[in-house]
């Protein structure tokens, strides 16, 4: 990690915050990021979406007391979190073994409470545990009979859940350990892309802000595919940034087999084809990104033809091909499909991303806009080759998973927006006040149950 070098052109004081707000300032954020928490309790208790109801009123006292503690603490107590770029660098390894074992321990615990995922996460256990108890081969002996994965799935997420499950044993809690490996091999890949992007502090708090998304923590507890396929995408970006600082044929072959990977473990992969194009298009040129696009394409092509191959032997491919045309016009074919997109972008996604970090996400959004240099363009790219495709066929909130670490860095640049006046360490008070609303926030969804549905019926 240490031959990576940030690029110096994107430091905080180079990318000044194109608005002069005079409401703008620390303790306006942190008012904001705490009504809206509220606000969102209240929505649900007024709906009557979950059936935790007792959990809300408790929860609207803690984000009051957690708002204007954060507030009101002195800046001395802030102090010993290290934020900036000189002590990141000095203490760079002990400060990542530190994240993985505090949000390892945290996701373990939360994988041993979380309630199950029916259907997704069932299916998969079942095949995972297929795999440990009888091998590979019993899984596709009777592909085509088990609903979740016949239906609509390719086999690779299941073939390693099982293969991590012949050591850590075929419980719950042992499927739900492999996903939680995933979940912290995307927070390492956050800080080296962040760090590659920006700088080592932009790179940290996009690390620590894609763990205060609740939807991170709570896929990143669950035995789903979901996880994996974040991984693998977020790997590919990665890869795909080293290859246009350096091509070479074993940096292009390891981009395809991610690729290829990322294919096996769910079709919506495909989504990173045109991010990993646009990257290449950025850092080098049009030409050299139809070049290399076209030789990674054709490793990972060669991959999933393989699958294809196979799942047609496997009677398979015409139910899965079959699958996938339904779900592509669900949005634009479908008035359900349309209820889901709209339940989606103003219920589960902010939900996901947490309301709190809404207005870090809008000033990071804002700066990366008024920027648009080099590291900019590979954000809105990341972002958007997600978005607008799932916008069109099936807007899940679970499927946008691949884009949050783009955003956790968005919101990461947006917490560096915040100025510093009377009382400083806006950067540290915004961090620290979205985790803590991240830890109550799950509190309600380790045993959540909707009940009402406000869009969908």
């Amino acid at each position: 990690m240490s031959g990576i070098v940030p690029s110096p052109q994107t430091s905080r004081a180079e990318r000044p915050f194109p608005l002069q707000v005079r409401w703008l300032s620390v303790r306006s954020v942190l008012v904001l990021m705490t009504l809206l928490e509220l606000g969102w309790l209240a929505a649900i208790w007024l709906t009557g979406a979950t059936a935790a109801t007792h959990k809300l009123l408790p929860l609207m006292i803690v984000t009051i007391i957690l708002g204007g503690l954060i507030i009101l603490l002195p800046d001395r107590f802030l102090n010993w979190l290290p934020l900036e770029n000189g002590r990141i660098a000095h203490k760079e390894t002990h400060i990542l073994l530190i994240i993985g074992l505090v949000f390892g321990v945290l996701l373990i615990f939360f994988a041993a409470e979380q309630r199950i995922w029916t259907f997704d996460e069932e299916g998969n256990l079942w095949a995972a545990t297929a795999v440990a108890n009888d091998g590979i081969g019993a899984l596709f002996e009777n592909y085509d009979r088990r609903p979740w994965l016949g239906k609509q799935h390719p086999p690779l997420v299941p073939i390693m859940y099982g293969l991590g499950m012949n050591v850590l044993g075929t419980s719950q809690l042992a499927g739900r350990t492999m996903t939680v490996l995933f979940a912290l091999g995307t927070g390492l890949l956050t800080y080296l892309i962040g760090r590659r992007l920006f700088d080592r502090q932009t790179a940290l708090l996009g690390t620590l802000l894609l763990f205060s998304f609740p939807l991170v923590f709570r896929l990143g507890a669950a035995a789903m595919v979901e996880m994996p396929l974040t991984f693998f995408f977020t790997l590919t970006v990665l890869c795909t940034l080293r290859l246009a600082e350096k091509p070479s044929v074993g940096r292009l072959l390891l981009v395809g087999l991610t690729i290829g990977a990322g294919m096996l473990s769910k079709y919506t992969m495909v989504f990173v084809l045109p991010l990993a194009f646009g990257i290449m298009v950025v850092q080098q040129s049009f030409g050299q990104a139809v070049r290399y696009f076209g030789a990674m394409g054709l490793v990972g092509l060669a991959v999933l033809v393989g699958w294809l191959l196979f799942a047609n032997q496997l009677n398979v491919l015409q139910r899965q091909l079959a699958t996938v045309w339904e779900y592509a016009g669900l949005v634009l074919t479908n008035e359900y499909g349309r209820n889901v997109l709209f339940e989606t972008m103003t219920n589960r996604l902010p939900s996901g991303l947490g309301v709190y970090n809404l207005p870090l996400l809008a000033l990071g959004g804002i700066a990366v806009l008024n920027q648009r240099q080099k590291a900019d363009w590979i954000l809105l790219f990341w972002t958007l080759s997600v978005w607008l495709p799932l916008s069109l066929t099936l807007p899940d909130h679970r499927y946008f998973l691949p884009s949050f670490p783009a955003l956790a860095l968005m919101a990461a640049l947006g917490l560096q927006q915040i100025p510093n006046g009377k009382r400083a360490q806006g950067t540290t008070r915004g961090l620290l006040l979205a985790l803590f609303l991240a830890v109550s926030t799950l509190y309600l969804y380790v045993d959540w149950v909707r009940v009402a549905e406000l869009f969908v019926k």
